[in-house]
């Protein structure tokens, strides 16, 4: 039996789901000196009563029975309620009271845990940070830059969730996920001996829980900004209805937002100061141009930098569509075709011809 060779120290940040044990759980079997990290991000009231399938992220009993009965490695819990609610949380209620409809996902990685990680990686003289991000590294020749490269697995990537977080390279950030599918690692779960029924499949928005974003954003306080009767209305002035309240609204929605119609009826906008929400028809929502702004990685260069092909995605689900910059104006993109995605408040992702990861921004 051939012996492990040491390969040194890896960070790894662990939330009680399947993929971030099976990623600590691979780099232990390669031969690294694990250390495993949870961070602390929320706990509801009566949390510590739940069942770990029910529990928001991070599951910290999960991951210390995972660390101590399963993996094997020594565990370290950080204390980020704060940061988070104050990075993640409050940004995500003040965006939709603003009428933009936020990704707290992109936020946390960038913001919080990311972020953490290497920070607690460097305090600790660790070289390397590892998640269990559906995501790998690679080369744009295009943009000559490393970038994070598209999962194998479309229905699980992540480099969409990564894509506004800094300060990684392929020196300090390792993905052993990178090149797998779902499937594949709730085998490796499977086989390692992790309860895997027992997982939560961490979600966006992990905070609002079981929760639908209106119920959660609910102002209740008749004071508040957002109180009140909202309106419904169309694009040419016609009132469909009233509503209780348009914040957690957002565009592209067809479900639940209470009002019927003898057609099919779309959010358009959400306009908090006039608390109206303007509807109307799936071609009302197509575009083909899209504004930007607070721009990372080559979408911040000059539009002559960026001539070479460019895709972006509006949203983690969707296939990379083309575009291309506006030479008269560097924060105004065009699309090779008209596309209903355009919501203000989430991030447009950019890659290269062969999926890679080279820039993002927030749309406008």
């Amino acid at each position: 039996m051939q012996e492990k060779v040491d390969k040194g120290k890896v960070l790894v940040g662990l939330s009680g789901g399947v993929d971030s044990a099976v990623s600590a759980w691979l780099l232990k079997q390669e031969g690294y000196d694990v250390l495993g990290v949870v961070l602390k991000l929320w706990e509801e009231e009566g949390q510590t009563d739940k069942p770990w399938t029910e529990r928001t992220c991070c599951h910290v009993p999960m991951v210390r029975y995972l660390c101590e009965r399963i993996l094997g490695v020594p565990l370290e819990i950080y204390e980020s309620a704060l940061a988070f609610q104050e990075k993640v949380v409050n940004p995500f209620k003040n965006a939709y009271a603003a009428g933009a409809t936020p990704n707290p996902c992109t936020s946390c990685n960038a913001e919080i845990k990311i972020r953490t990680l290497l920070d607690i990686a460097q305090e600790k003289g660790i070289p390397t940070i590892a998640t269990g991000h559906y995501a790998s590294w690679g080369y744009s020749e295009d943009y000559r830059r490393p970038g994070l490269k598209m999962s194998p697995d479309r229905t699980k990537d992540q480099s969409y969730f990564l894509s506004r977080t800094t300060g990684i390279s392929p020196h300090n950030f390792r993905l052993p996920l990178g090149e797998k599918t779902k499937a594949e690692v709730r085998k490796l779960a499977e086989r390692a001996g992790f309860p895997v029924s027992g997982m939560l499949e961490n979600q966006e928005a992990c905070f609002v829980s079981e929760k639908r974003v209106t119920e959660y954003l609910d102002p209740r306080n008749p004071s508040d900004p957002g109180s009140g009767t909202w309106k419904a209305m169309t694009t040419s002035g016609k009132f469909l209805g009233s509503l209780r309240t348009g914040i957690g609204l957002t565009r592209g929605q067809r479900r639940g937002h209470g009002i019927a119609g003898g057609e099919r009826l779309y959010i358009l906008s959400v306009n908090p100061v006039k608390k109206e929400v303007l509807m109307g028809s799936k071609g009302e929502l197509m575009s083909r141009t899209f504004m930007i702004e607070d721009p990372q990685g080559v979408i911040s260069s000059e539009p002559e930098e960026t001539a070479l092909p460019l895709f972006v995605r509006f949203r983690s689900t969707m296939a990379p569509v083309p575009c291309r910059r506006d030479p008269g104006n560097p924060a105004k993109l065009i699309l090779e075709n008209p596309h209903d995605g355009i919501v203000s408040g989430q991030i447009a992702a950019f890659y290269d011809r062969n999926e890679i990861l080279v820039g993002s921004a927030r749309l406008v």
